[in-house]
């Protein structure tokens, strides 16, 4: 998986637990493009003007065969820039994209969270979801970097993405 593999990091910065948990997606996958929605311009993301930045972004993850979805949970969702970035896609959008799903969250008690709202956002853009969700809470990082449960759960849902995006994209 290379050059189809984009990767969404919702997170606040480059240090967040959610940038590290896409940098691991992106190094797992062998390679891809990140999208870190903290470095695209907050109006745009909202709509309020256009951006070729946000445009290309845009174009990028619903052009991806393999999707990843990396966001904190706060308030037992998704964050407002990963719905505010996905609200940017036209109808459809991800017909033909396999999507895996990964948070990272302070708590284990939201862990359906992305499997009521992440998936459903993803279904009314038209994308697959797979049934491995990464999600993770502090506990699972040490100096910073998934723990190796983390890693091998997003092995899983990337090699469950690969299987998803062969059937979609059949050569």
């Amino acid at each position: 998986m290379t050059a189809d593999l984009v990767v969404v990091s919702a997170g606040d910065s480059a240090t967040s637990k959610t940038r590290a948990l896409a940098s691991l997606a992106i190094h797992l996958g062998g390679g891809g493009r990140l999208i870190d929605l903290s470095d695209l311009p907050a109006d745009a993301l909202l709509g309020r003007r256009t951006d070729p930045a946000v445009d290309a972004a845009v174009a990028a993850a619903g052009g991806a065969g393999v999707l990843v979805l990396a966001t904190p949970v706060y308030r037992a969702t998704y964050t407002g820039a990963l719905k505010a970035f996905l609200d940017r896609f036209p109808a459809d959008a991800l017909a033909r994209t396999a999507v895996v799903l990964a948070a990272t969250a302070a708590s284990p008690a939201h862990f359906l969270s992305l499997d009521t709202g992440g998936r459903s956002v993803v279904a009314s853009l038209g994308g697959w979801t797979v049934p491995t969700v990464v999600y993770t809470t502090g506990a699972e990082f040490t100096d910073g970097q998934p723990d190796p449960a983390v890693r091998q759960r997003l092995e899983t849902a990337l090699a469950e993405a690969r299987s998803v995006a062969a059937v979609l994209h059949p050569t």
